[in-house]
């Protein structure tokens, strides 16, 4: 598995996030739903312009 931070990609053991990351202490986070019909992404487009959008944030 492969984990990326901080703009790289890391093996997941190499993987480390401090403790006074902000996310970790206040649980930031973006979270978006994508919905499938028949195995295709509803809206695909959409969906990662606000993903995109609200990690800008």
């Amino acid at each position: 598995m492969m984990v990326y931070i901080d703009g790289q990609f890391l093996a997941k053991s190499d993987a480390k996030i401090s403790v006074f990351d902000h996310g970790l202490l206040y649980g930031d986070g973006v979270f978006e739903g994508i919905r499938s019909y028949n195995g295709r992404v509803f809206k695909l487009d959409e969906h990662l312009k606000r993903l995109y959008e609200s990690a800008k944030a």
